[in-house]
């Protein structure tokens, strides 16, 4: 399995429960594809730069994956269709 960093940005209106739901739902995603979800970050909501679907802020998360690389295109296809997601950025960690 290779880590990678994923970062989403989501929805500015979650409520606090809808958000820890969101969270869940992802970890839960992860462990469906055969994948280990580490440390998560909240790094809060922030304004964005330029409007994304109508949302003028958005809450940032990072979390530290470990994906076998079979699994990154169903993973990459699921962020995609998310009503929640605003952005997503998916990284692959080099090993050192």
């Amino acid at each position: 399995m290779k880590k990678y960093d994923l970062t989403v940005l989501v929805k500015s209106d979650l409520k606090e429960k809808a958000l820890d739901k969101f969270v869940g739902k992802m970890e839960d995603l992860v462990k469906a594809l055969d994948g280990k979800t580490g440390k998560i970050t909240e790094m809060g909501k922030k304004q964005l730069a330029y409007t994304i679907k109508k949302q003028k802020e958005a809450q940032f998360l990072t979390w530290v994956l470990e994906v076998p690389p079979k699994n990154v295109v169903q993973l990459e296809k699921k962020l995609v269709n998310d009503k929640d997601i605003l952005r997503h950025l998916l990284v692959c960690l080099r090993d050192r």
